[in-house]
């Protein structure tokens, strides 16, 4: 069940838009319950909505070229910065999608169109504000997990990630931790022996 009084303030608050505005967002959006695994779009599909976790978690990761997963993003429902997800590039640019965003447990979620997020962000001098807002909080979200993987050890974005998402430790397969973190299994398993010592 969802508490869309809740829900509505959180992103609100997420999205720095005024109480006033957000019913107008909040008329847009379409909810939807996600089975644990289901996918919400796969490479090669167009993606055609931004998304927003109201309950449960969610991953984006790609396949490389040897054919592994590799977990880019995780997405939780009690994290402002982390609860909004989407391919990008494919939603902007309507091309292929080159990335996987999945259910990793029973989740719900928000989605707005491609045409109605268009549609808003052309009606009024606010909303195409909040669309460059959008614009810089994806980038900048990719960009911090990019300078993550360039400027830090294994080690250290285990500890961050611990620091960051103490739940996914306990939750999630560790082969998905490994690969968000850039390292095999086998890697992470030292890696946390020798934090045990």
């Amino acid at each position: 069940m969802i508490d869309h009084n809740t829900f509505k303030k959180t992103l609100a608050q997420a999205l720095a838009v005024d109480e006033v505005r957000i019913d107008t967002f909040y008329e847009l959006l379409e909810f939807k319950e996600l089975k644990r695994k289901e996918f919400l779009i796969q490479q090669y599909e167009f993606c055609n909505f931004i998304g927003f976790v109201i309950k449960g978690t969610l991953r984006t990761f790609y396949i490389n070229e040897e054919g592994c997963e590799i977990n880019f993003l995780f997405h939780f429902h009690n994290r402002l910065e982390d609860m909004g997800f989407t391919d990008f590039e494919s939603f902007l640019l309507q091309e292929k999608a080159k990335l996987n965003i999945q259910a990793l447990e029973k989740s719900y979620v928000a989605l707005i169109s491609r045409k109605n997020c268009m549609e808003l962000t052309h009606s009024d001098e606010y909303w195409q504000v909040f669309g460059r807002r959008m614009t810089e909080i994806v980038y900048l979200a990719a960009k911090h997990r990019i300078e993550e993987l360039l400027y830090f050890t294994p080690e250290n974005r285990y500890l961050k990630l611990l620091e960051n998402y103490p739940e996914i430790v306990l939750k999630f397969p560790q082969k998905y931790i490994a690969s968000y973190l850039g390292i095999q299994p086998q890697s992470l398993s030292r890696i946390r022996r020798r934090l045990m010592r």
